[in-house]
């Protein structure tokens, strides 16, 4: 195989190792961001089941006034 042919298959496997890893880290992102919008679901599930149990408001004080 000529030099020139060998530059050209090294440059395919760069491309193709570099769109497989971002394959996998899209995968991944996808994979996490999926896991929590599960768990913010399951939150709100809970919060339209039981809003009693969600805490009270803090009242608000009024700003001191400087003297």
């Amino acid at each position: 195989m000529s030099t020139g042919a060998q530059y050209v298959v090294a440059a395919y496997a760069v491309i193709w190792f570099v769109l497989l890893l971002y394959v996998v880290v899209l995968g991944a992102k996808t994979s996490r961001i999926a896991r929590e919008l599960e768990v913010l679901a399951r939150l709100a599930d809970a919060a339209d089941r039981a809003p009693d149990a969600s805490p009270e408001p803090r009242e608000e004080r009024a700003p001191e006034r400087a003297r």
